[in-house]
C-alpha cells in the first residue's frame, strides 16, 4: 500500500485526540473572551464594581490597597470636637430657642403626695418609717366590670428625695382610655417632679400616644412600656439620678479613668431668683 494512502487512514485514538484538541481550543477561547468581558465590567468607573465585589466577600484587607496614613504635623493638629457624643443642637454656634429655667418648689415628700388629690374626694396614702417614705394613689374610671384605672407609687429613703416614681395604667375599658391617660398626666403634673417644661411635654406626648420608650432626660431615666402578659396595661417608671456634684465643685475622676474617655464640656450654673411680686392696683 502506498505511503500516501496510509497517511489518510485515522485510527479511533487519533479521532478522539483531535476532538479533545478542538474542545480545548474552544474552551480556552471562551475563557479568554469571558475574562476580558469580566475585566471590562470590573474596571469601569475606576474599579468601583471590583471594589464592591471584594467588599461583598470580605476580602478588602487582602485584595485592596491600604489607605494612605493621614499627614500629621506634630504640634499643629487641630483638636476635633467629639460630635458623635453630643446632641447636634449642643454643638451649634447659636441657640435657636431660649432656655427656660424654673425654680423647684421646696416641698417635702408628704406635701408632694398630698398634691395628688384631684378634687374628687380621692385622697392619697402617705406612710413614713425609719427606712423611708411611701406614697400611694389609686383612681378608677367608668362603671364596667373591669374598670379602667391608674395607680401611682412613689417612695424614697430620704425626706423629700424621690427614689422611684411609678404610674401603672390599666386601660381595660376602651371608653375610658382618654380619661385614664389624661388623669395619669395630671397626677404627674401635680406631684411636681423637678423637670423642665420641655421634658413634661415630652412625657405627655409619649403617654398620650401610648408610645413605648426608654430615655435618659435631665437627671431621670424614664421607661414607658406595656406589660407582656396584658397589652392593655402600661407602666411608667421614672428613676431620678442622685445629684453627685454641686455648683462650683470640680468633677471627680471615674474609677476606670484610664479606660474611660472623657470629653469636657463647660456647663454654667445659674443662680435662680424668684420673680418679685408686682404691686396690685386698687
Amino acid at each position: 500500500m502506498p505511503e500516501e494512502d496510509k497517511a489518510d487512514i485515522l485510527t479511533p485514538a487519533d479521532r478522539r485526540r483531535r476532538q479533545r484538541t478542538g474542545a480545548l481550543v474552544f474552551s480556552l477561547s471562551l475563557a479568554i473572551v469571558l475574562a476580558g468581558l469580566g475585566t471590562t465590567v470590573l474596571a469601569v468607573n475606576h474599579g468601583r464594581n471590583y471594589q464592591r465585589l471584594v467588599r461583598q466577600f470580605g476580602l478588602e484587607d487582602y485584595l485592596l490597597p491600604a489607605s494612605p496614613p493621614p499627614t500629621l504635623r506634630v504640634g499643629r493638629q487641630e483638636r476635633q470636637r467629639p460630635g458623635g457624643h453630643y446632641p447636634p443642637w449642643l454643638l451649634r454656634a447659636g441657640v435657636e430657642r431660649s432656655a427656660v429655667f424654673e425654680r423647684d418648689a421646696p416641698l417635702s415628700a408628704e406635701e408632694r403626695c398630698d398634691r395628688l388629690e384631684n378634687g374628687k374626694g380621692i385622697k392619697p396614702t402617705f406612710t413614713s418609717t425609719d427606712d423611708g417614705w411611701e406614697c400611694l394613689f389609686f383612681e378608677e374610671f367608668g362603671s364596667a366590670a373591669e374598670p379602667a384605672s391608674f395607680f401611682v407609687h412613689a417612695r424614697g429613703a430620704e425626706p423629700g428625695v424621690v427614689k422611684i416614681f411609678r404610674i401603672k395604667l390599666s386601660l381595660l375599658d376602651p371608653l375610658e382610655e382618654r380619661s385614664v391617660l389624661d388623669g395619669a398626666v395630671a397626677a404627674l403634673q401635680r406631684f411636681g417632679l423637678p423637670m423642665t417644661p420641655e421634658t413634661r411635654n415630652y412625657l405627655t406626648e409619649k403617654i398620650s400616644a401610648r408610645t413605648d420608650f426608654t430615655s435618659i432626660v435631665e437627671n431621670y431615666r424614664m421607661t414607658f412600656s406595656r406589660e407582656m402578659m396584658d397589652e392593655r396595661r402600661y407602666n411608667l417608671l421614672i428613676l431620678p439620678y442622685p445629684q453627685t456634684i454641686a455648683c462650683g465643685e470640680p468633677p471627680s475622676a471615674p474609677p476606670d479613668r484610664d479606660g474611660t474617655p472623657t470629653y469636657r464640656m463647660p456647663v454654667g450654673c445659674l443662680a435662680l431668683r424668684g420673680t418679685p411680686a408686682q404691686p396690685q392696683s386698687s
